[in-house]
């Protein structure tokens, strides 16, 4: 850099701003005339004043879905992790295309791509399912289209091939890679493949636009594949009906719909939010949005459920919560180390997450005995693991690292290393003494003088700025560099000679440390996959513990899960109204081929037949995760499907009224419900006339009742004479909920019997609208019963006679 070039720098830079620059280190020694030499302490600005212990907790996904010949295949990446997904090929029925609706809700995508080409009903269904999102999160996720030479098979087939993954063999040929991708990618999964490669091309296409980072090419740090074919179907509707989740926007508008605004109102999963770590409460998410039907897999989360309940394990699991709560999704940490932009902290964090999970996998060894999953994560190799952390350990200073702000390395790691670093710790004194030795050369009227080292300028000679001085003012045997502020520096012979004798240690320092570092990055990227692994199985250690802290605290227990068609429950209760209920009143529920398979309940209003029906729902529901229940005990036949109508939400952009929006929830209990489905409807045909919506709900029922294979049917209503028509059949039966009356008013007993209830007692829930309401309430109904026309509201007729004469006499007087 020559000497314009330097005098610009300084005259476009404050001096404290230089002093302060985070990837400049400084050493400033200073020596005065008639006083004992002071060395001023070390000016570090690698402090970075910024750092915080943890990441956003934000991942932004970005998602290509591909729908062809009724199969639907997917691939999604993550752009603060570098994780790539995708789904294996699977059936897709219009209308609704249930299984989209499972995948968007569990990927939660901000940008999907779709093939332009392609204007079918899949998608106007998935602009129905992103604008209605729209709606709720103010734009959320937003919908773009691709033109369809993007998803030509050999071209997305050949991106696949050029794919690169840490997990690939080392040094393999090209073969070898072409093999190895072969065994991660099932190439005859046509949309799959299609999409996998269209999100190839997009990426290399935008990621200028989609990365804030510091990485040129997008980093693909894992390649996994995920399915669909074992989730129970479970539609939106379904989830806000029986509450499983129930997010609450923030009140105010200017917050509204922001990332992490939102909050979890009472809901299934706030009660079962008790993860100790942020990879266990997102995977909880993922658990409760995707209940499975592989019967061995929730025996295993049974297993380990039931371990952790026995209060002989509580220390045990107090342990692994410990170490539960350092344990972090480090794919997006390993990005930024692969791209040689980690900071100090997020090394900590990785070396923390490493040692947790090979404590965790060393406490799961006494227990794996008593369950496969626990076995599994005791029996993984975590000797790699251990390596990894050990490596680490001997060669990251953390705290040094924390101070400066930058990747350290220990002492005794490097004999050269140590060597530069040497020579750097004794600049303070060499300096000193060359600042004393220049004091003595400088002319008299100079009191002060400092020796400054900056990396890429050298060693310079600052002196404080003396009255009468001129412009770039020389200094016999000085060449004058820049002025900053109140000090003008220049190069001195002790300078040059400084120069030459050490020159930029500290770039150097820097320079070798960052060669260590990448060898120590090839370390931790090869045992990648392991260390992968060991975190997703500690996520789902995390959520059973929690579901296990749920379970003990209110008394569930382990259901008994069957291949048959069967659900008996004993003693059920309400998960979320048994928490805000002191008394609540536990029924019976018995559904199968021999006792019938069709209830239909009827009851008084508020008599507790929508209670009842979610209760069912959810314990069917908590089984398929492999939770225990609320029941004294339970058989649970393994359920494809849980349909429900239970409420209508409204919305201007779906141009139906609340009576079309409950027939097509109807229409889709009738199309897709199979003979291992749980179907819940609660007062269909409400929204019409009486006697269309009676005859409605008779001909559904009728044609559930008529097929060969019928689904598990729960339903209630007030047309108590729905069941004049109805054919009587085994296979149904009439449950009511009985009351008594005291002083005129009903006392509800909650109790489910069999039977047809006598009355709907609306009258007595309506005693809000006060007593001369209800007196005309009383006197209408009798005459509907009887077919006769009701009298007149006198109390109406007498002030309408008043009106009409005092109209007649303003009349009268204008004529007059």
């Amino acid at each position: 850099m020559n000497v314009e070039s330097i005098s610009s720098f300084a005259e476009n830079t404050s001096c404290n701003s230089v002093l302060n620059k985070k990837d400049e280190h400084f050493i400033i020694s200073t020596c005065r005339r008639n006083t004992n030499m002071t060395m001023t302490p070390n000016h570090n600005a690698l402090k970075n004043p910024d750092e915080s212990t943890e990441d956003t907790d934000a991942e932004e996904k970005l998602l290509v879905v591909y729908f062809r010949s009724g199969k639907i295949g997917a691939a999604y990446y993550v752009l603060q992790t570098g994780e790539l997904f995708i789904l294996e090929e699977i059936v897709d029925r219009p209308p609704e295309f249930q299984m989209f609706s499972n995948l968007f809700r569990q990927v939660e995508p901000f940008m999907i791509l779709l093939d332009g080409k392609n204007q079918s009903s899949f998608v106007q269904l998935v602009k129905t399912i992103v604008f209605k999102n729209d709606a709720n999160d103010l734009g959320r996720c937003k919908l773009v289209f691709l033109s369809a030479k993007e998803y030509n098979y050999e071209a997305c087939k050949r991106r696949i091939l050029n794919l690169s993954l840490p997990r690939e063999p080392p040094h393999c040929t090209e073969e070898e890679r072409t093999l190895f991708l072969r065994t991660v990618v099932d190439f005859s999964q046509t949309q799959t493949v299609h999409s996998l490669g269209a999100l190839l091309r997009y990426l290399d296409l935008h990621w200028s636009s989609l990365n804030v980072g510091l990485h040129n090419n997008p980093q693909f740090l894992s390649l996994r594949t995920i399915s669909l074919r074992d989730i129970v179907t479970i539609d939106d509707d379904t989830y806000r009906g029986l509450q499983i989740f129930s997010t609450i926007s923030h009140p105010s508008n200017f917050k509204r719909g922001v990332q992490g605004s939102n909050r979890e109102g009472l809901s299934l999963f706030h009660l079962f939010s008790r993860c100790c770590s942020k990879v266990g409460q997102s995977k909880m998410r993922v658990l409760m949005q995707h209940p499975s039907r592989d019967i061995a897999e929730l025996r295993r989360r049974q297993e380990v459920v039931a371990y952790f309940l026995r209060s002989q394990n509580d220390p045990l699991m107090r342990n692994i919560c410990s170490a539960l709560r350092f344990i972090r999704n480090v794919n997006g940490i390993l990005a930024k180390v692969k791209a040689l932009s980690a900071k100090p902290y997020q090394w900590k964090s990785l070396y923390n997450t490493l040692y947790n999970a090979v404590l965790i996998c060393e406490m799961c060894e006494n227990a794996g005995k008593s369950s496969s999953f626990l076995e599994q994560l005791a029996s993984c190799d975590n000797k790699k693991l251990y390596e990894m952390a050990l490596y680490m350990n001997r060669i990251i200073d953390f705290d040094q690292s924390k101070t400066e702000g930058k990747f350290t390395v220990k002492s005794g790691v490097d004999p050269e290393l140590d060597r530069k670093k040497r020579t750097m710790a004794s600049l303070h004194g060499l300096m000193s003494e060359t600042a004393k030795v220049e004091l003595e050369r400088l002319p008299s009227f100079i009191e002060e003088c400092s020796m400054l080292y900056m990396p890429h300028l050298g060693y310079l000679l600052a002196v404080k700025v003396w009255d009468g001085m001129g412009a770039r003012e020389e200094l016999p045997g000085l060449k004058f560099m820049f002025q900053n502020n109140e000090f003008v520096h220049y190069k001195s012979k002790g300078c040059e000679e400084l120069d030459v004798m050490i020159g930029d240690t500290y770039p150097e320092i820097v320079a070798h440390e960052t060669r260590i570092m990448m060898r120590l990055t090839a370390v931790l990227l090869e045992h990648l996959h392991t260390l992968a692994s060991v975190i997703d199985n500690c996520a789902m250690l995390d959520c059973l513990i929690a579901i296990s802290k749920t379970s003990k605290e209110f008394g569930y227990t382990q259901p008994t899960l069957v291949e048959t068609k069967s659900i008996s429950i004993k003693q059920g209760k309400h998960p979320l109204h048994m928490t805000t209920c002191e008394a609540f009143v536990p029924n019976d529920f018995e559904s199968n081929e021999q006792v019938g398979c069709v209830k239909i309940l009827t009851g008084p209003n508020s008599s507790g037949k929508s209670v009842y029906m979610k209760q069912i729902g959810l314990i069917v529901y908590l089984a398929h995760i492999g939770s225990f229940v609320p029941a004294d005990s339970a058989v649970i036949g393994i359920v494809s499907h849980i349909f429900t109508r239970m409420q209508s939400t409204e919305c201007i952009a779906a141009h139906m009224s609340a009576f079309l929006i409950d027939l097509r929830q109807m229409a889709l209990v009738l199309q897709e419900s199979t003979s291992s489905s749980l179907v819940l409807v609660d007062e269909f045909g409400k929204g019409t006339a009486r006697r269309d919506g009676a005859a409605l709900l008779a001909a559904a029922l009728g044609a559930v009742l008529a097929r060969a294979r019928r689904p598990h049917v729960l339903l209630a209503t007030h047309f108590l004479q729905l069941h004049h028509y109805i054919a009587p059949s085994p296979l149904l039966t009439f449950l009511t909920f009985d009351h008594v009356m005291r002083d005129g008013s009903p006392v509800f007993l909650y109790r489910a019997r069999t039977g047809v209830a006598g009355a709907g007692l609306a009258r007595h829930a309506a005693a809000g609208l006060g007593a001369p309401a209800l007196r005309r309430a009383d006197l209408l109904a009798r005459c509907l019963q009887n077919n006769d026309l009701p009298p007149a509201n006198e109390q109406i007729t007498s002030k309408l006679r008043s009106r009409v004469e005092i109209v007649k006499k303003l009349i009268l007087k204008d004529i007059i």
